[in-house]
């Protein structure tokens, strides 16, 4: 069963909580054991929470100029 958005996005926060500017390599890591195990859907799922992390760890957008 594939991961829901919520839960990617909810492991994306604890990644980033967890492991500061390090969570996109540590979940870059995760996605290597999946993919060396042929574990396809863990890969893809992986592979939406290293997104899920690029986007929240983006700075806010200051829309005052």
């Amino acid at each position: 069963m594939a991961a829901s958005d919520l839960d990617v996005h909810r492991t994306a926060q604890l990644f980033i909580q967890l492991h500061g500017d390090e969570a996109g390599e540590r979940a870059q890591m995760m996605l290597e054991r999946m993919r060396s195990k042929g574990d396809q859907q863990g890969a893809d799922t992986w592979l939406r929470i290293i997104v899920a992390i690029g986007e929240l760890g983006e700075p806010p957008t200051d829309s005052q100029h």
